[in-house]
Order: C-alpha cells, then structure tokens, then sequence
C-alpha cells in the first residue's frame, strides 16, 4: 500500500503528465499565442523572441522557429545573427564538399559581420575573425 501511495505521489510530482506542455514562459496559451503573433507581424522583436522560443520548446515546430528566427535575423538581431553565424560556421567546418563548404562560411561570415555592426562587441568580433581565418584556410587546401 505504501509503494502504490509513493507511487501516485510520484506521478503526480511530474511536470504536465499528461496534461500537455509545463507552463513557464516559454509556452504560450492559444490566446497569448494570437495576441503575440500578432505584435510579432508588426515586427516586435520582443514577440517575435517569445514565438521563437514557444515553438522550439514545443515539439514538431522547427519550420516555424525557423521562419520567426529568419525575420529576428532580418531585422537585424544581434543574437539571432550571432547565432547563424556560429551555427553556419561550425557545419562548414564538418561538410565534405568545397563548394557546401564555402556557401556555408560566406553565409556565416555576413551573419557574423552585421551582427558586429550592430553590437561591435569583443565576442562578434571574434567570431568574425574565426570565420575569415577558416575561409583563408580553406582557400589554401
């Protein structure tokens, strides 16, 4: 009787069982959902951080984070730039192809480079000198 007690207590101790999603911030309701897609389609960078966030806590969004984090990038967030460009960045380094290789490190060295223009902090900095170090490199092979 003690184990089934535990038990019970247990399974109602988990976060959402069976109930869907935890409620934190990173979830939205439906309601919140509209009215911040909504603010997020009159380019608020603020929304459009909270769908990013919403739909890549939620399984099976990644098209839609995707398309939010591209309009963040678009309207020239420093994160979200500092992000592709890192993330461009380290597939160049893993691709076989030179041709992928080099598509990959030109697309990362914009995203680092406007990411620098709008926060010329030391770490986008560095980022793109990581990037046109490795570009040189791989002119050289």
């Amino acid at each position: 009787m003690k184990s089934i007690l535990l038990s019970c207590v247990f399974l109602l101790a988990l976060p959402g069982c069976g109930e869907g999603p935890p409620t934190d911030d990173r979830y939205l309701s439906p309601r919140q959902l509209a009215v911040v897609t909504a603010a997020a389609k009159d380019d608020d960078l603020v929304a459009i951080k909270r769908l990013i966030a919403h739909y890549e806590a939620t399984p099976g969004n990644d098209v839609p984070a995707a398309r939010w984090r591209q309009r963040a990038r678009d309207l020239g967030d420093v994160q979200e730039l500092y992000y592709q460009a890192a993330s461009r960045f380290a597939s160049a380094r893993v691709v076989e192809s030179a041709e992928a290789r080099f598509r990959l490190l030109g697309e990362a060295q914009d995203a680092a480079k406007r990411a620098y223009e709008r926060e010329p902090v030391h770490a986008n900095l560095l980022l793109v000198e990581q990037i046109e170090r490795e570009m040189r490199t791989a002119l050289t092979e």
